[in-house]
């Protein structure tokens, strides 16, 4: 299980790094210098990265409880 742990740590970086790279976007708007119009199709990425994320870390936190009781036997 080790291997597919740092497999999910390992792709959490990278949408996490994806995430970052979209944050100027993110100022743009909230700064109002683009409009909700030309925003739309970032705010989706990062919404559908942010699920993403959510989804590989409650994997990655079954995967800790499954440790956990491994080490209890």
């Amino acid at each position: 299980m080790d291997d597919r742990k740092r497999a999910i740590e390992s792709e959490i970086a990278g949408l996490k790094q994806i995430l970052t790279s979209t944050d100027y976007k993110a100022l743009k708007f909230a700064e109002g210098q683009i409009s909700a119009t030309d925003y739309e199709d970032t705010k989706q990425q990062r919404q559908a990265l942010r699920d993403k994320i959510n989804e590989l870390e409650a994997e990655l936190e079954t995967i800790g409880e499954g440790e956990e009781s491994e080490d209890a036997e």
